[in-house]
């Protein structure tokens, strides 16, 4: 008899609670504050204190973990990554060598204004047998040669000029190549570093999902067991809870692949476990750290101010027994300061394969320079040295000329090797008008992008802001009562879709930014 009184007892006071909650939220307090009367336990425990686990208690393995991916001492910049790409990619080391192939080239063709030297020597056998109507007559005439000199050019009416030319604009323009190679390594370990801080943010987001969804199994188990909740709340927030583990699972993959890009991005072949700091522009505050014990009972009016995290002293707690943290409270960017056509005229004055394409432009001008001055003589001049050793005598002697050599042409070649070179002129014409106009939109192009962007973070963080009221809402009725599951897990998945939207149009906003950066050649 007196069994049933207590439970009776129990039942009343459990219903007066949540009538005392629709009108205002519980004052809650932490499990390790329920302490039963004369250090006995009571026949049915606190509601709260049901579904928050004792510390001593071990808990099962996860399928997802919630711990970060990743626990590096090695902290690397945005800067330290981009330097490190310059330092190993191998692109760059090719076009170096690239251009030092072209430095040679103009070399050789400057080498034509320079003497070239010759010289031999040897020995002569010259044995005549003469015969005739007075008898045969032998002379010989063996002697020792040595013969050296020296060759130059001295002028051949612009020919060589254009050649030597045309080299070196070849040989600045392989140099706006490597600066183009080096210009892409840049943007490139950029953007894949911002993909993993996303990465981050969005693992972040999917790890605090699973702990509220325990919390919420938790929760809706030790109501059901004083008969506030059906079985199929609970069978629903096991789903979730289920989902939401691999929801983070994937989220965790995707962290690792980005990692593994920027790793690529990098060449950074055998990297050790390292984190990455945020940038100017993707600052959100990354804490792993997971509030594990606090109590749903939580009494916002008794927290020590020096061991309680900044978000909770805002009074930023849920019912469901995890702190909240707001992505947006650590988010800030300055917006593009530079209008489209300094954009496009800053992308014209910088573009190094832009700078290329006209340097090969007037490489193709001075190709036919040369092909039309194939006509005209060659003006050299010589001195040559000899000095032969005879068995009677010896004789030297020194001499020099100047003059003009004809070439040999053939005109049916040379007509065609000018029409060839016409038809390169044009193609490079036609390259640099096409990158011309290419750069005009797609700076165009990236600017808008970025400046809708610009636009939609400020929206997107204030959905965020009203999802979150929202899920607070649905999380007090759902604790009172008032609510069902399905409710709760609506709001709950509309914020976690609010945050991870916010983080990709960050991510998207940076990639924008940088594609517009690359696109103007900002190093």
């Amino acid at each position: 008899m007196e069994e049933d009184n207590l439970k009776k007892v129990v039942k009343s006071t459990v219903c007066a609670t949540f009538l005392c909650g629709m009108l205002l939220l519980p004052s809650f307090a932490s499990a390790e504050d329920v302490k039963p009367a004369n250090n006995k336990v009571p026949a049915m425990q606190s509601f709260f204190s049901r579904f928050i686990k004792p510390k001593a208690e071990k808990k099962s393995q996860p399928i997802a973990s919630t711990t970060p991916t990743i626990i590096a001492s090695l902290n690397m910049t945005i800067d330290d990554c981009v330097n490190y790409g310059l330092k190993h990619n191998p692109n760059i080391k090719v076009s170096e060598d690239n251009q030092k192939i072209q430095k040679g080239a103009v070399g050789v063709a400057k080498s034509s204004y320079f003497p070239t030297i010759f010289g031999g020597t040897g020995y002569n056998i010259n044995d005549t047998n003469y015969s005739g109507n007075k008898g045969n007559v032998q002379s010989t005439g063996n002697y020792y040669g040595l013969n050296m000199g020296v060759n130059q050019l001295i002028w051949d009416f612009g020919r060589t000029t254009a050649n030597i030319n045309m080299n070196k604009y070849n040989y600045l323009a392989s140099g706006y190549n490597l600066d183009y190679i080096v210009l892409n390594s840049i943007y490139s370990v950029k953007i894949a570093y911002t993909a993993v801080l996303a990465a981050r943010a969005n693992e972040d987001i999917y790890a605090r999902s699973v702990r509220i969804n325990e919390l919420n199994v938790e929760r809706t188990r030790a109501m059901y067991e004083v008969g506030l909740k059906s079985k199929i709340d609970v069978v629903n927030a096991e789903v979730y809870l289920t989902e939401a583990q691999i929801s983070l699972l994937e989220a965790q993959n995707t962290y690792q692949t980005a990692l593994i890009e920027l790793n690529n991005s990098m060449y950074y072949v055998d990297a050790p476990d390292y984190s990455i700091a945020p940038t100017e522009t993707f600052n959100f505050q990354k804490n792993y750290s997971v509030k594990n014990e606090i109590n749903v009972a939580y009494d916002r009016k008794n927290f020590d101010e020096h061991s309680v995290d900044s978000e909770i002293k805002d009074g930023a707690i849920l019912t469901s027994g995890i702190e909240k943290r707001d992505i947006l409270k650590t988010y800030n960017f300055t917006p593009y300061a530079m209008s489209m056509a300094d954009a496009i005229q800053q992308a014209y004055a910088n573009r190094p394969d832009l700078k290329s394409l006209e340097l090969v432009q007037k490489a193709s001008e001075e190709s036919i320079k040369a092909i039309k001055r194939s006509f005209m003589p060659a003006i050299n001049g010589s001195a040559n040295y000899n000095y032969q050793a005879h068995s009677e005598y010896n004789s030297n002697g020194v001499g020099i000329y100047a003059g003009a050599n004809l070439p040999n042409v053939n005109a049916m070649s040379v007509k065609y090797q000018l029409d060839q070179g016409k038809a390169y002129l044009d193609i490079a014409v036609s390259n640099v008008d096409l990158l011309r106009k290419n750069i005009y939109f797609q700076v165009q192009n990236y600017y808008v992008n970025m400046k809708q962007l610009e636009r939609t973070i400020p929206l997107m963080s204030k959905r965020v802001e009203q999802t979150l009221e929202n899920f607070e809402l649905a999380d007090g009725r759902y604790a009172v009562g008032l609510g069902n599951y399905l409710e709760l897990q609506q709001a709950q998945t509309n914020y976690n879709n609010a945050q991870l939207a916010f983080v990709q149009s960050v991510f998207d906003y940076n990639q924008a930014r940088y594609y517009l950066e690359q696109a103007m050649a900002v190093r």
